[in-house]
């Protein structure tokens, strides 16, 4: 029964060691991939592309050439002081320079074209697509999750390489023994060799998907809704913006007008940067399907606690404000703290206001983000230390 307990942990193992090296094998091609081929993965957050990519898709982009673009290419563009955007290409025509075209995009699920037109001189093709990926990369990018399984695979690297007996050439027993791993030539040991490394890496370099809350707040009158990443605005990275997006709504209890307005606070340093506009619908993926109007030209952001009006509206209709928030390229080195934004609506006797919370920079006291990398490769390393010195201690006692 001990032979037979023994011999099915060696199929359990060997089918886990397999599929793991699968995995590595799989990360390897993705490396591969994005290096020659410019070949990268893309998460679907919103419902715009459905129904033929849904919200939770995970996506497969290449870069090509403007001059490759065709009608009904579903391809990612980059925005100046803005997200990027995956949308249908509905046109295509030529643009100031040979290598660069105009073209106009629109969401599979929503009522009007992109606002406006997109010139490009490169962009990404979605090549395919599978539905809720996405949300096992969000899964799998958890600090707790990456923790559990790079520690998993410093377990398989000892169990892998843990010092075996081998079966007695005197045994007299009647049954055959059964096999068991040999050290230097087990083909699911140099497969798990070739996985631990790209298996880590791919695990530690992740980069964590950061969920999008919304937050509703009401008053008698007022109803303020605040959709935004409150983490990623509290670590922006210089030149890469993200999105806050306020809704502003009024009961119709009689007629008048709802003031909003912005006020900002703290450190003047970060010169923290911003673009606000304003459309009567909700913004999706960065465009709305209504008017759009451009309340704040791209600048520094004041922050001297000055209230500032930015919009009246009538309380019958509604108000989405999207906000790009970044920070420059070239940050001061000594700037540091946050910007604290806040949006007022007043109206109908009474006011309200949210905030998005801290806005500025990761902190130096911050996560270091090499250190899952190195604890990565420290786990792997672990395992293979645990086992070597297992081995050493063993052929010191024969």
């Amino acid at each position: 029964m001990d032979r037979r307990m023994r011999g099915a942990g060696k199929i359990l193992g060997d089918a886990v060691l397999s599929l793991a090296a699968f995995g590595g094998f799989v990360c390897v091609l993705l490396v591969i991939a994005a290096f020659a081929f410019n070949v990268s993965l893309i998460m679907f957050k919103t419902g715009s592309m459905s129904p033929t990519i849904p919200a939770g898709s995970l996506s497969l982009v290449q870069e090509i050439p403007a001059t490759e673009i065709k009608v009904g290419d579903v391809v990612t563009v980059d925005r100046p002081a803005a997200l990027p955007i995956t949308h249908r290409v509905t046109s295509v025509a030529d643009g100031p320079s040979h290598a660069e075209r105009i073209i106009t995009m629109k969401g599979d699920a929503n009522e009007a074209e992109d606002p406006f037109p997109y010139t490009v001189d490169t962009v990404r093709i979605v090549l395919a697509s599978a539905p809720n990926l996405a949300y096992g990369i969000v899964w799998l990018s958890n600090p707790w999750v990456m923790a559990v399984l790079t520690l998993g695979a410093s377990g398989l690297v000892t169990w892998a390489f843990w010092p075996r007996d081998l079966p007695s050439q005197d045994s007299d027993e009647q049954e055959d023994p059964l096999p068991l791993p040999e050290q230097s030539s087990s083909g699911s040991q140099s497969g798990l060799g070739m996985l631990v490394t790209p298996l880590a890496l791919g695990l530690a370099l992740g980069s964590p998907v950061q969920a999008v809350a919304e937050e509703v707040i009401t008053s008698d009158h007022l109803t303020l809704t605040s959709i935004g990443n409150r983490e990623a605005m509290s670590q922006l990275a210089p030149g890469e913006p993200v999105q806050w997006q306020v809704g502003v709504t009024a009961a119709e209890s009689e007629p008048g007008e709802v003031r909003v307005e912005l006020v900002g606070n703290g450190n003047p340093g970060l010169r923290l940067h911003s673009t606000i506009r304003s459309c009567d619908r909700r913004w999706v993926e960065g465009t709305c399907a209504g008017e759009t109007y451009q309340l704040l030209v791209p600048g520094p952001v004041a922050v001297d606690g000055t209230i500032r009006r930015l919009i009246s509206m009538p309380v019958a209709e509604e108000r989405w404000l999207l906000f790009d928030l970044w920070l420059p390229e070239d940050p001061v080195p000594a700037a540091g703290g946050s910007v604290q934004l806040e949006v007022h609506a007043s109206g109908s006797g009474d006011e309200i206001a949210v905030s998005p919370g801290p806005v500025g920079p990761l902190a130096a006291t911050g996560s270091n983000p090499l250190l899952p990398l190195f604890a990565a490769f420290g786990s792997v390393a672990l395992g293979l230390a645990l086992a070597g010195v297992a081995r050493a201690r063993r052929r010191r006692s024969r």
